[in-house]
């Protein structure tokens, strides 16, 4: 590729991703990846190990307890993303102009290009989905072992970054079926993609056979465990999707076209999802890798005019949730988005306060990232999660400290305990507490 505006697009990305990284407050999920980070193990009871295996990396090669060591390698992979994509659609035959469209939309997709500076599972999934991406196109072109093995090998380290990289297979087998194209395979390229997959997800099987299957039964009940149905769960997820994909996008998709693999691919994953919201609230960022898709459908049919349009969109998108943030009514949405900037009056206690234990994974994670040591979460204080499995959960000392949510409620545990309300932080609804053994 030659187009020498679209390495300029590139090299201006990297250094805006960089910038947020560097100023944009370090949030309580990727706090708590951290936390995981120095606990290495094959898989986590929340999710796949790859965010902490990130981390870890990050840590490597720069300074500990700063931004840009926890978003290090989130950031690098945001733009391997950028240049595999370029890669997919070169082999697709796209022109300069087609090309440098998606890279612009996909550098303007809130989840896909700001999102991607974050230190969540999201990022590793959709560097490995869009590895694998490339392998499949490579398989079915060429039918050459190496990318049967490769296929395989993206599509198990998918697997131990999210356990939606499952989809992928979902949708490669929907094409390949509607495409007529799975008469081609190989039987022996397949079997080794399907061993070299169970290879190199291994860690996260084996971890769940060891607990007990704990964290594939967690995200199955997390992703269709109600009991009841709320008819605001699928329209909201068509909403947010709408929105987010962008709706010339959107739209888009219901062009015909020669090739329709990214078709197929988005729809088969919105679908999915869209099942999923009879049953659960849906995340917008749940079908995150079917925008790589969709953009890429967009990309190669849509005219100048509606390429204007959707770009507009964005920009206009962008101008509101700024303007937005400036308002007193955005105070309610900052307080929900748990971030370090939140925690500075916490921050100041904490020597004075010791032992002391969090009221949540995400304000522990936080003040551990802060202080540089860990703070664990009293355990059973809130729902189930890494910090439950940790010693340093359980206090073994007669006299401690606590931090609280005004909403939350005590573990029957610790009923034997005197509390003391030693004082309130109102912009977080959290108070310390002072528990002595009775």
């Amino acid at each position: 590729m030659k187009n020498k505006s679209v390495y300029s697009l590139l090299v201006i990305s990297i250094t805006v991703k960089v910038l947020l990284a560097y100023f944009i407050p370090v949030f309580g999920d990727e706090a708590y990846y951290y936390i995981w980070s120095l606990h290495p193990q094959l898989s986590y009871f929340d999710h796949p190990p790859m965010v902490s295996w990130f981390i870890y990396l990050g840590h490597l090669l720069f300074p500990a307890g700063n931004a840009i060591s926890l978003r290090a390698f989130f950031i690098i992979a945001s733009l391997l993303v950028s240049y595999i994509w370029l890669k997919i659609l070169e082999s697709k035959k796209f022109d300069n102009t087609a090309i440098k469209t998606w890279l612009i939309l996909f550098l303007l997709n809130p989840l896909l290009g700001p999102g991607s500076i974050l230190a969540t599972p999201d990022v590793p999934l959709v560097l490995f989905w869009s590895l694998s991406y490339y392998c499949y196109l490579k398989v079915i072109t060429t039918n050459q072992f190496r990318w049967y093995s490769l296929l395989g090998l993206f599509l198990g380290l998918g697997f131990c970054s999210k356990y939606h990289i499952v989809i992928f297979v979902l949708s490669g087998l929907i094409y390949l079926l509607l495409s007529k194209k799975i008469f081609l395979l190989k039987p022996q390229g397949v079997v080794l993609t399907i061993l070299l997959g169970a290879l190199f997800s291994s860690p996260v099987i084996i971890w769940n056979a060891q607990n007990e299957w704990s964290s594939f039964l967690f995200q199955i009940n997390h992703g269709f465990g109600e009991s009841s149905f709320e008819w605001t769960w699928p329209v909201g997820y068509l909403i947010a999707q709408l929105v987010i994909v962008n709706p010339f996008i959107f739209y888009n998709l219901f062009k015909k076209s020669t090739d329709f693999t990214d078709k197929t691919f988005t729809f088969s994953q919105l679908a999915f999802f869209f099942t999923s919201s009879f049953k659960t609230v849906v995340e917008g960022n749940w079908p995150l890798t079917s925008h790589l898709h969709a953009i890429a459908h967009f990309s190669a049919l849509a005219s100048k005019q509606i390429v204007k349009y959707a770009i507009i969109y964005w920009v206009t998108i962008y101008s509101l949730i700024g303007l937005f943030l400036f308002l007193p009514i955005s105070q309610p949405v900052k307080k929900n988005l748990v971030n370090s900037s939140q925690l500075s009056e916490i921050f100041s206690i904490i020597p004075q306060y010791q032992p002391l234990y969090g009221p949540s994974y995400q304000i522990s994670s936080l003040l551990s990232w802060h202080m540089q040591t860990v703070i664990p979460k009293l355990n059973g204080l809130s729902r189930h999660d890494f910090y439950d499995s940790l010693p340093e959960s359980i206090p073994t000392t007669p006299t401690f400290y606590v931090l609280k949510y005004d909403n939350s409620e005590w573990p029957q545990k610790y009923e034997h305990y005197k509390k003391i309300k030693i004082r309130s932080f109102d912009n977080t609804s959290i108070a310390l507490y002072h528990f002595i053994h009775d």
